[in-house]
């Protein structure tokens, strides 16, 4: 009787080809393969160095732009971070008076203590005089019967 294959042989044999397909030629697998096309050796090594020039060029450029693409993007949020930054502080100094406001602020409210100052004897004097003719007026022993 036969027996079934074991599972573990089938996964060799994928694993195997898996292996042999990653696998990349060597340089004389790919001149052999020139070859075959009808090349001259000369002209296959040529060849073969120009396909693996082409794909040095293609993995360089492109991890250039990754990496060009990688820095732009962390420039773009810096700049952002620094703009917001800014617009921060921006507002806090357009919300501050500057020298001339101050200087004006501070003439006016020194005015107006001055002026305070000049009406408050008549003021504390008026409100004396209405508080003492009230308490004349409510009086009973005042009061003539």
């Amino acid at each position: 009787m036969k027996q079934p294959a074991t599972p573990n042989a089938a996964e060799e044999t994928t694993a195997e080809q898996k292996q042999k397909s990653k696998k990349f030629p060597t340089p004389t697998e790919l001149i052999s393969h020139y070859q075959k096309r009808g090349l001259e050796p000369a002209e296959a090594s040529i060849k073969v160095i120009e396909d693996l020039q082409n794909a040095l060029v293609r993995v360089v450029s492109s991890s250039r732009n990754q990496s060009s693409k990688d820095k732009l993007v962390t420039d773009a949020r810096k700049i952002d971070a620094i703009n917001g930054r800014l617009a921060v502080v921006d507002a806090k100094l357009e919300t501050k008076p500057g020298y001339v406001e101050t200087f004006v602020l501070g003439l006016a409210s020194g005015a107006a203590l001055n002026g305070v100052n000049a009406v408050w004897p008549h003021l504390t004097r008026g409100i004396a005089q209405i508080w003492s003719a009230v308490k004349s007026g409510t009086d009973p022993s005042s009061s003539a019967p």
